[in-house]
């Protein structure tokens, strides 16, 4: 019997950083890879019963009564690695799924939910390029070269995603905007991309090419402006954290982020080490509080990036950080 058994969930149209495939490769980097089996729901179907000591089952999915017979499971724990704001289950399926698991993972979960069931946190995809950035900047240091000088206050880059355009307004594009009337003091890169853009928000908005970025900008470029940049802002979008937040630490940029607070990730974040901006609350305020943060703790960059190595290894999963292990596991039923 397999320690983990991994079953993919079904959205079309969406790749492996949330049909399960990150879940898999986070529980093959501990738990060995023979350990960790992965399937589809309509495999549950073919040969014999599938057998594990715990079943981790995607949603979306189309799993009926027939494809849980065929589970041989002590434990079944539900999961969707989606932005969505609510499990991703149906009402005709709910009761069914319910009736097997009481613990659902996301890759985030907010203290204000109450779904009926018990959320916990699943890990987030982690990208090659940020410790190739990292690895990067550490051989400058060993050559004693110096690091990419101060340009920019604050940096913003990130698509237009975010709010509901029939309830809420968009918080990527109220701060840019707000940063356009009342921020002319402060020296800002990046903007929306303009790839992102849906027809909503120019209808609601209006012209928004002034903070429109038109070309692709690589990874390379866009950390090295992390680097210039004294402040980030990580302003909700589909959902309130982003890669951004750990991307930000590691080139030593101090955060200015949407209340995050009430949010739990399973990488947790130095709260204390943020500048948090509350509902309704302006940013320019908040950019200045940063400013004046950094340069009277200096060391609080450095310590943001030593938080975040207690849990990864230069921004990777590693079975030498075996704290984020148990985090993780510490969650699942026993």
């Amino acid at each position: 019997m397999r320690k983990f058994l991994v079953v993919m969930s079904e959205m079309p149209g969406h790749g492996r950083g949330v049909n399960g495939r990150t879940l898999v490769q986070f529980l093959r980097t501990f738990a060995g890879f023979g350990a960790v089996g992965c399937c589809s729901a309509a495999d549950l179907l073919r040969g014999g019963p599938v057998s594990a000591e715990t079943v981790f089952l995607g949603l979306p999915s189309p799993v009926t009564e027939r494809h849980l017979a065929a589970l041989r499971g002590r434990r079944v724990v539900l999961y969707d690695l989606f932005d969505h704001r609510h499990p991703l289950w149906t009402e005709a399926n709910r009761p069914l799924l319910l009736g097997i698991s009481g613990l659902y993972l996301k890759a985030w979960t907010d203290a204000r939910w109450d779904f009926g069931v018990r959320m916990g946190v699943a890990p987030i995809r982690r990208y090659g390029k940020l410790r190739l950035a990292l690895e990067a900047g550490r051989l400058r240091r060993a050559l004693g070269l110096a690091a990419p000088p101060l340009r920019y206050d604050v940096l913003f880059l990130g698509a237009a995603t975010g709010g509901d355009p029939a309830l809420a307004s968009n918080q990527r594009v109220d701060w840019l905007l707000e940063l356009k009337a009342r921020g002319g003091h402060l020296d800002l890169w990046g903007g929306l991309l303009a790839r992102t853009m849906a027809p909503w928000l120019k209808e609601r908005y209006g012209d928004l090419s002034h903070f429109t970025i038109r070309d692709k900008v690589p990874f390379r470029r866009y950390f090295r402006a992390l680097q210039q940049s004294r402040v980030a802002l990580t302003p909700e979008g589909n959902a309130p954290w982003s890669y951004r937040h750990y991307e930000a630490i590691y080139a030593r940029s101090l955060i200015v982020t949407s209340d995050f607070r009430p949010i739990r990730t399973l990488i947790p974040l130095p709260i204390e080490g943020m500048v948090h901006v509350e509902a309704g609350e302006l940013v320019v305020p908040a950019i200045e509080r940063a400013l004046a943060l950094r340069r009277d703790r200096p060391e609080l960059l450095e310590e943001n990036v030593q938080f975040l190595e207690r849990f990864l290894e230069r921004g990777m999963y590693s079975r030498r950080r075996p704290e984020l292990w148990e985090r993780f596991v510490a969650q699942l039923p026993r």
